[in-house]
């Protein structure tokens, strides 16, 4: 599509969007852009590399340079828009690293379950997991003890009692569905099938590629586990 294409296209989407409103137009154009997404991620797929992958799952608005960005939303920097809860669409044993940076406690416990199975498929003998979450125990330390870390000013939403603080933690407005502490999390990785799973600090990682992939503004508030097939 050349300038005036663009142009004349931004217009009659102002045009349309001002007659029938903003949730009308998504709704008209959502399967033609799933369409467009479906197909440039078919397309990725097809060129994939067979080995040593690099994946960054659920990646939302912080896609990592040079690593496969999979989520949901239809970013031009996603590479494979892709719904988790479907597995994962790599051949076993391809991947050397995957993160996965607040996106577990989004889904149910038997969700999880299945997304770490489908992660331990993938991953090639030797490869690491790490995932990064809000960490449960920390919260609620904080709230049967002084309470200083929920008053912590990393945190978006105002705190009117402390329990406002765990229940964002552990709801999220419907968003959070199951939250983690160090040990429930390694339970879980190890009954998926990794038999190495463990606590592990910000920016620090068993693999090269994730020394620095976790969020500086999360840190005050993640767990961090990582797993090695």
């Amino acid at each position: 599509m050349n300038s005036n294409q663009q142009s004349f296209a931004q217009r009659l989407k102002r045009v349309v969007v001002g007659i029938i409103g903003r949730e009308g137009a998504n709704r008209i154009a959502g399967p033609y852009h799933d369409w467009l997404a479906r197909r440039r991620t078919m397309a990725f797929l097809a060129d994939l590399p067979k080995d040593d992958l690099c994946v960054n799952l659920g990646c939302g608005y912080r896609p990592i340079k040079g690593w496969i960005n999979v989520d949901r939303a239809r970013n031009p920097e996603v590479q494979l828009v892709w719904n988790l809860a479907e597995g994962l669409p790599f051949p076993d044993s391809t991947c050397s690293a995957i993160f996965s940076e607040h996106v577990i406690e989004h889904i149910s416990k038997e969700d999880a379950s299945r997304l770490l199975s489908e992660c331990y498929r993938v991953l090639k003998p030797g490869g690491v997991l790490r995932v990064s979450t809000p960490d449960a125990e920390r919260f609620l330390r904080s709230y049967a003890g002084d309470g200083e870390f929920l008053r912590h000013p990393g945190f978006d939403d105002p705190m009117e009692t402390p329990l406002d603080r765990i229940n964002q933690m552990m709801r999220e407005y419907g968003q959070h569905l199951w939250v983690y502490d160090a040990e429930s999390l390694i339970l879980r990785l190890r009954k998926v099938g990794f038999s190495s799973a463990s606590a592990q600090q910000y920016r620090v990682s068993i693999h090269p590629h994730m020394q620095d992939v976790d969020s500086p503004e999360r840190e005050f508030e993640s767990l961090y586990v990582e797993a090695i097939k």
